[in-house]
């Protein structure tokens, strides 16, 4: 989803309401005057920006924020109220607006809100995994409201033709610490045989009987690869030069942010910490590549075991290979209680398989904003509205303070404006009609 920061959206948000971007063409003094051209060439009537708000965007001088006593529109001049300005050896930015911009912020984060679920970021989360007899499930914070809920297979790593890892499932062991065609590296790292158990199931074996235990030791970056090399009689004569690598592996780790997929030591995105998570990265080879180092890294920091199994890599197509969803009607979503620092839960009405991603779809509020670098995720058709019903909130307020009914008559028109929208591009959710229960295999 595209992102815009909130300098950018402060400017849209006003520009219909008085808000303009010049710059400065005489260099700023140890005064209170700031001079611009610009605004002489274009408005032509002293005082028209008297009670206005002049922010200033330069080197001494960054964000300063003053209000407007003065305009002598000759000369382009502004008076500002306040202590002195400091000296700028060249011209500044400067932004004048009707409204402070703290109102500004203030009047979106209450819109923010009151716009949910509206407006809102689409969620898509896959790191929840099933347990065994497990049917309550904590969703992160990033989730307030729940869309859909899906069941995730696994395609056997060891059975798929695509793949090009060797015992990529981590059955085959030479001895306990050593993994057959995997390499650890790492000063005093090492790997050991994870065995399944009877007759309670080891939850740090993903699949079969055995997985990989990754032992990470203090201060040390530590890694777990395997060379996957076309030209060995080992592994197919598959053509690798600048073509595109995928690898994706099954990590359970309860640390967020150390773990990752590494492909020739390109590194993808972390492990979130969260248990069993399907990692994943894709990396385009060289133009000369006939082989490939890949497997999973972790970074430098505390002593952390990691367990890994059911490693995957394809070379030539677009996407790691995932296997399709399945929906599933048999949940209830409770959303998360006063204090909570989660986004709530999923309660099933039977067990489902162990060890499968849940897919879980729904809506988070719009980040916040209380800087001008602050970016807001959002889709590009929601921009107008959004703006209008910030625009809203801001003259509803001015009409409020100043019994100004002008005012009152630009609150109305924007909040019709975006009334209008809202019923094209509105993320509201339908209304659930009937429950199907599911089957669960």
């Amino acid at each position: 989803m595209p992102t815009t920061t909130w300098q950018i959206m402060n400017g849209e948000i006003q520009r219909p309401l008085g808000w303009e971007d010049v710059t400065t063409t005489t260099n700023l003094a140890g005064n209170n005057s700031v001079i611009s051209t610009q605004l002489a060439d274009r408005w032509a009537q002293d005082d028209y920006f008297n009670g206005w708000y002049c922010i200033i965007r330069g080197t001494n001088n960054d964000e300063v924020i003053r209000r407007i006593t003065d305009y002598t529109a000759s000369s382009g001049t502004l008076t500002i109220a306040g202590a002195v300005l400091s000296s700028e050896s060249g011209s500044v930015t400067i932004e004048v607006s009707r409204f402070h911009p703290d109102d500004v912020k203030r009047a979106y984060n209450r819109t923010r809100q009151n716009c949910f679920p509206n407006m809102a970021i689409v969620r898509d989360v896959e790191t929840v995994v099933t347990g065994p007899r497990q049917i309550t499930y904590t969703l992160p914070t990033s989730i307030r409201q729940v869309r859909d809920v899906q069941l995730g297979q696994r395609y056997n790593a060891r059975s798929m033709a695509e793949n090009l890892f060797l015992n990529s499932d981590f059955e085959d062991w030479t001895d306990a610490t050593t993994a057959d065609n995997w390499s650890i590296a790492g000063t005093g790292a090492s790997v050991n045989q994870e065995k399944q158990t009877s007759p309670s199931s080891n939850y740090a074996v993903l699949s079969e009987s055995n997985s990989a235990r990754v032992v990470v030791p203090s201060s040390v970056v530590t890694t777990l690869l395997q060379t996957v090399d076309s030209t060995s009689s080992s592994y197919p004569a598959i053509a690798m030069r600048g073509m595109e690598c995928n690898v994706s592996g099954w990590v359970y780790c309860t640390t967020p942010s150390r773990v990752s997929i590494s492909i020739a030591t390109d590194l993808g995105s972390t492990h979130g910490g969260t248990g069993w998570e399907l990692i994943k990265h894709s990396f385009n080879l060289v133009a000369t590549a006939t082989s490939v180092a890949a497997g999973i890294s972790v970074t430098s920091g505390a002593a952390i075991p990691v367990y890994v199994d059911e490693m995957i890599c394809v070379v030539g197509p677009s996407e790691v290979l995932e296997h399709p969803y399945a929906s599933l009607h048999n949940w209830e979503y409770m959303p998360p209680a006063a204090g909570a620092s989660n986004g709530g839960t999923l309660r099933f009405s039977e067990h489902l398989p162990s060890h499968r991603r849940l897919r879980i779809i729904g809506l988070d509020m719009l980040s916040s904003v209380d800087a001008d670098a602050n970016t807001v995720e959002i889709d590009g058709e929601l921009l107008e509205p959004l703006y209008n019903r910030v625009r809203n909130e801001l003259c509803n307020e001015r009409y409020e303070q100043t019994n100004d009914r002008e005012w009152l008559e630009r609150s109305r028109e924007y909040d019709a404006k975006y009334q209008e929208a809202m019923e094209y591009v509105s993320l509201r959710l339908p209304p659930q009609r009937f429950k199907i229960p599911n089957l669960v295999q």
